[in-house]
């Protein structure tokens, strides 16, 4: 009996490729949202920090630079939460995609299966076949 050969295997090939850099592109997404998370974190409690800080002894020119400081850390917290909105996004996007490819492969594995099946029940016909014809030339040969 001859090896079975899928013809679509390159397309199979082609398909777990895709899926696994899907994979390892929703993997490098939630490494940079976690960097952006603990970055985020870090400025609020640099924030608390200034929030915490003695404020009777201090001049109103410090005051006043103490009160900007606040509000550019502020600007970045949202600035870096705004950049993690959209890596969220590109990630739920990255995700629809190896859903996607995940059923393609799904499929061409299923029509595998289904050529594979196939495949072995005409090999078996032709083997069958085979062992029919020595049957008979068996019989013939005792016969005579």
């Amino acid at each position: 009996m001859s090896k079975f050969k899928f013809k679509l295997e390159p397309v199979k090939k082609a398909k777990e490729n895709l899926e696994s850099k899907a994979k390892r592109e929703i993997a490098q997404l939630n490494s940079r949202i976690n960097d952006k998370k603990s970055e985020r974190d870090k400025l609020i409690q640099e924030v608390d920090s200034i929030r915490n800080y003695n404020l009777q002894r201090i001049r109103s020119s410090e005051m006043q630079f103490i009160q900007n400081y606040k509000i550019v850390l502020n600007s970045k917290i949202k600035d870096i939460e705004k950049e993690m909105i959209e890596l969220e996004n590109q990630k739920e996007i990255k995700i629809k995609q190896l859903q996607i490819y995940a059923k393609e492969k799904k499929i061409i594995e299923q029509y595998e299966e289904i050529k594979k099946t196939e495949y072995e029940k005409e090999q078996n016909k032709i083997e069958m076949k085979l062992f029919d014809e020595l049957a008979i030339q068996n019989f013939l040969r005792e016969r005579l």
